[in-house]
Formats: structure tokens, sequence, C-alpha cells
């Protein structure tokens, strides 16, 4: 008989596993660091212990305890409207009040958000809005109507005045302190309440033949209601060869009397006080408004020194963007006006506000969906673009969202919503948080939010956490307000529903219905070998609310299991008996035990927290039997 060629494999018979028997020592691992914050990017057998896969409505603001994070309510109790496309919180000097832009028209709520009547309402129902405000005034801006302005929220009057069409009529009169010769006369409009005049009609001349005499100029009136003066300038062509208009006089009267030629060192008169274009956005730096233009999307106008109202036609720079990019945002930061693309940055750095100098800027990386997706925090700008989540200081970018790369490529890949990406800077609670369309691996809308003091923490790595707020919008009370305990507050809007929200109540869960908070922590991973997990303690501050636990072993959920949490039972100093204060408990510790199926290679635990309390979980750990060795084929 032949012999068996060692060619073929051994028949099945042949085949045998290693003993099943595991050791007989359980180990404990111990997971006591959970506020890491949320990778995206590796693989969950890869995280760092403290790190994790989802960590939802939590707070990673104390290393150490992984905090429901705090909650939300509703500020108003009735609807602004069924499409709010805009609000914010404006300080002038001395008047400080918030306007919110809904379905056309614009409101001006009490402090307790009492919608009250509309108080202006030619404005775009479909384009974003946006409130731009000096120490004067507050301009509505929505990329379709010229803008508007108020000094306190309530009267609101077209942005610049229009110059009248026609010269003054005049008349001569042979008594009065003019000389003989031929006379020019324009007039402009004014607002007092403002100080800002319109440029000036077109000229008038008259020949006065006596020796002495007056010339009677009378205007057409304006149609601008906020027009209450008319400032008349003239200058005496022949023979005096006068070449500049000075003023003579001004007041309401639309007629006035000019008998007297001494004006030549009256304030000249206003040739260029154009009026403003419809514009998408506004800044105010140097002294100057800036708008972006809404037709010519690279143009960038300005305004004259100190004289928003005022805008030359010749006023304005149009940025060289490379791949036909159109400019989205423009922010100051110190001298440098930041003007974002959607995949680049130019600067115009001023000195002064006489002199402007524009730039690529070389160390930017990305640029903005839109001008609510940039923020300040601290001492850099936040912005958040297709390509990436970066903070930059006025020289270059630093990527902040390399961790949640995945999120960031779905949000890039649907393109729903993404100019209405907002971003708001919390600096009490030092948290960047970024509202956007979809939170990875959902498609609800939801926020990113970046804690800078687990950042710091962390040695600089990006520390992330996701809620589940539908957020179109921020309007932070972060000026000077009058009544104390205010500044820091901070509201919402949705993107539907119409209600106004604050945002940092504390055990205000969501609208004082329960507040669900996820955790998935790390894979324990054994690589060859395999483990039971017998059990797994968890460490955590008594509150009120449910908890449960999930083990996931290789894939395969082992079933949730709820923990109790103590509910009503008694933390530090708040058990009484008679009249004596005793000592509960600030920190329990529960052991949940697994099923025998809780067998495998690598293992994730998930926690789930619902409630309305700031519910603290300190960490947790797993009793697993390990094999003796790898179980192998021979």
């Amino acid at each position: 008989m032949p012999e068996r060629s060692t060619r073929y494999p051994q028949r099945a018979s042949k085949l045998k596993t290693g003993s099943p028997r595991t050791a007989n020592t359980p180990t404990l691992l111990p997971v006591s660091d959970m506020t890491g914050g949320v990778d995206l990017r590796r693989s969950p057998t890869l995280l760092h212990q403290s790190r994790s896969r989802t960590s939802l409505n939590a707070s990673l603001g104390e290393p150490g305890a992984w905090t429901v994070r705090d909650g939300y309510s509703a500020a108003s109790t009735a609807t602004f409207g069924s499409n709010i496309t805009g609000g914010e919180r404006i300080y002038l000097a001395g008047n400080v009040f918030s306007l919110v832009a809904a379905d056309g028209e614009v409101f001006r709520p009490t402090d307790a958000w009492v919608k009250g009547a509309a108080v202006h309402s030619t404005i775009s129902t479909g384009n974003q809005t946006y409130f731009t405000y000096d120490r004067d005034l507050v301009a509505v801006v929505d990329g379709a109507n010229r803008p508007r302005f108020s000094t306190n929220g309530t009267d609101w009057y077209l942005m610049g005045t229009d110059a009248c069409s026609s010269g003054p009529s005049l008349a001569t009169a042979s008594t009065g302190g003019l000389t003989s010769g031929t006379y020019s006369v324009a007039f402009s409009f004014k607002h007092r309440g403002t100080a800002h005049e319109s440029s000036i009609s077109p000229e008038s001349t008259v020949r006065l033949a006596t020796s002495s005499g007056s010339i009677t100029a009378t205007a057409s009136g304006s149609t601008d209601p906020k027009v209450d003066a008319i400032v008349w300038y003239a200058r005496h062509l022949t023979p005096d060869l006068e070449s500049v208009l000075r003023k003579v006089s001004s007041g309401s009267s639309l007629a006035v009397v000019i008998n007297s030629s001494a004006w030549t060192a009256a304030s000249p008169a206003p040739l260029n006080n154009s009026v403003p274009v419809v514009a998408r956005y506004a800044t105010v730096w140097k002294n100057r408004w800036w708008w972006l233009d809404a037709t010519l999307k690279n143009r960038i106008h300005f305004s004259e020194v100190f004289q928003p109202q005022s805008q030359p036609s010749d006023y304005y720079i149009d940025i060289p963007f490379e791949r036909g990019d159109d400019a989205s945002a423009i922010h100051p930061i110190g001298d440098t006006l930041m003007v974002f693309g959607q995949a680049g940055i130019y600067l115009i750095i001023g000195q002064t506000s006489l002199d402007f100098e524009v730039r690529p800027s070389q160390g930017a990386d990305s640029g903005a969906y839109g001008p609510r997706a940039v923020a300040n925090i601290e001492q850099s700008i936040a912005h958040m673009s297709s390509d990436d989540i970066s903070s930059n200081d006025g020289a270059s970018d630093r990527s902040l969202g390399f961790d949640i790369t995945p999120a960031l490529r779905d949000i890039a890949r649907n393109g729903t919503g993404q100019a209405n990406v907002a971003a708001y800077y919390d600096a009490q609670n030092k948290e960047l948080r970024v509202s956007v369309p979809r939170v990875y691996p959902t498609a609800a809308r939801g926020e990113w939010v970046l804690n800078l003091n687990r950042t710091r923490e962390n040695e600089g790595a990006p520390a992330w956490t996701t809620t589940d707020r539908d957020i179109a919008f921020y309007m932070p009370w972060g000026g000077n307000e009058p009544t104390p305990g205010n500044r820091g507050r901070l509201f919402t809007v949705p993107s539907t529903g119409g209600f106004v929200y604050e945002e940092n109540i504390v055990g205000g869960g969501a609208n004082s219905s329960a507040l669900t908070a996820t955790y998935e922590g790390p894979a324990l991973n054994l690589g060859t070998a395999r483990a039971r997990v017998a059990g797994t303690h968890v460490e955590f501050e008594p509150h009120a609310g449910s908890f449960s636990v999930e083990l996931v072993a290789d894939g395969i959920s082992q079933g949730s299991l709820a923990v109790d949490i103590g509910a009503g039972l008694a933390t530090y100093g708040t058990s009484v008996y008679n009249t004596g204060t005793y000592s509960g408990a600030g920190r329990l510790k529960r052991f949940i035990p697994h099923p025998l199926s809780a067998d495998g290679h690598s293992f994730v635990l998930k926690g789930t927290y619902t409630g309305t309390e700031p519910f603290r979980w300190f960490g947790y750990s797993h009793v697993i039997v390990p094999e003796s060795m790898p179980r192998r084929v021979y």
C-alpha cells in the first residue's frame, strides 16, 4: 500500500482544541477616569481607558467624574413664530435689550421673553438674519433688503439717507448781506438723532445783480421719516471762485434765507455719503462697519470712519479667493479682520483706521460654513468648515477636530444645513459648543462640545462630547448687563418650534423632563485569549433617576442591567435623625453580575442615565476570569 502523502491535510478527527478551563484567580481591570472625551478615529480596542466612543449629554469639566451635563428649560411661554431666522442680545450705550427675527418680522421681547408686537417687518422670511451693533445703533442684515437701524430696538429706519435728486429752487432779493455775483446752493437731509447727513443734492445757481442782497432757497422734502432737518451749503462762484460748498445753516424748515457769505471756515458739504448696500452680514472693526455684499460674493464694503451709515460707492475690497471661493464670514481679531471662504482665509490687516493690507493666510487650512460657524475662543477664533474644526490665532490654524474626523466627514458629505452651523464659546464653563445638523453616527441634530479644561488635562488632546440639543443659533448675555447675575446666561433657539430656551440649568433636565445621558467606553481587548466577565463594579454618586449598564462581548449584547443608584438615599451631611445630622453616602458602589454568556475576546461597557439630576459616575472595574492560555488548533 503506498505511503500517504504529507501534502494532504489531516482528517477532521485529528483536530483538537485547547482546554476550555480558565484560570482559578479572577482579575480586576479598573477604568478610573471616563472624562478623556470622544475619539472616533481609533478602533475601540486602541482607545485609552479615559476616552470613549460615545459620551452623550455629559460634562467633562471634572476629571475623574463623568457627570450628566446641566439641563435646559423653556424661557419663553409662547412661540415667536414658525421660522426664527436670527436673534441677538444688543448692548448699546445705556440701553440693553434682545432682538429676535421670525417669519419676516423683528421682535423686541422683554428680558422675561414675552414676545410682544413686532417692531419691524421688512426683512426676509427665508434668509438668515443678523443683528450688528456698535455703541450707538443696531442694524438688521438679511441679504435681501437694505439694512435698517435702530437706536432703541423699537423705532427702525433705513440705514443711510438718500440724497435729494433735484436741487433747491432759488430766488433773490435786493436787501441783505450778500455781495453781487453768482452763487451755488445745495442741501442735504439730516437725522438729528444720529447726526447723520445724506450726500448733498445737485447744485442750483443764481446770479445776484445788486451790490447787496439775499437768496431764498427752498428744498424738496424727504420721504424718509427719520429726516428732521435740512442742512444748507453754498459757495460764491464769481467773482470769488470758491470751489467748495460750505455749510450755511440747518433747520427743520424747507426754506431758508441766505443773507451772509461768512462761511469760509464752515464745514464742507458731504459729497460721498452713499447709503449701505444690501448685505449678507456685517461686523464692526477699526471704527468702520464692514459688509458682505449680497450679490458679489467676494466683495466686502466698508463705511467711513465713525460713520456707519455712510458707505461710499468705491469703498470696497474684492478678495482674490482661489478656485472660485466666496466670502462666507468676516470676523475681527485685534488688528486683523479675518475673511473666511469655504476653503481658506484672507487677512485684512490694519494698523490704523486709514490704511489696510490684504494678504492670504498662509497658515490657514480651512474656512467657515457661514457667519455663525465662527466664534471667539479665548485668544483665537474657532471656525468650522467641511475640512475641520480649527482654532486660528490670526497667523495659523490648529486642528481641534482630529479625533472626530468621521463626524466632520459625515457632515461634509450630507450638505443639508451646513450653512447654518453655529458656534459659541461658553467662557464660564470653558466649553466650545458647535451646533450641527448631524451628530455622527446618527442623522439627528445636536452639538459637539469641546471642554477646554479637560483638553488641558489631556495635554492638548481635544476632549469632545455630544448633546442631542436641536439648536439653530445661540443668544448669549455676555455684555454689560444692568441686572446683577444676568451676565453669562445663555439662550438658544431650535431649528423648529419657535421657543427660546435657557441653557446651563442645574438639575433642569430636558425642559423639566428626563434627560438621557449615554456612555460607551473603550474595548477591553484580550487579543488571542478569551475570558469571562463575571461582573462589573460601578461607583457613582446617589441620585434620583434610573441607571443601567450593558456589557457587549465580541459585539453581542449581554442585556441591559438596571443599577440601583440610591434614589432617595442620604448624601453627605443631609441625613437627619432627631436634631442631629448624620453623614450619608456621597459615593456608592454596586456590583453587577453578568450572565455566563459574557465570554469573549473583547468587551465594551455602555451606561445610560435617565433623569433630571446631575448624576456623577466615577468609574467601573470588570471582574474577569481569563483563560490560562489561548485556545489553539494543533
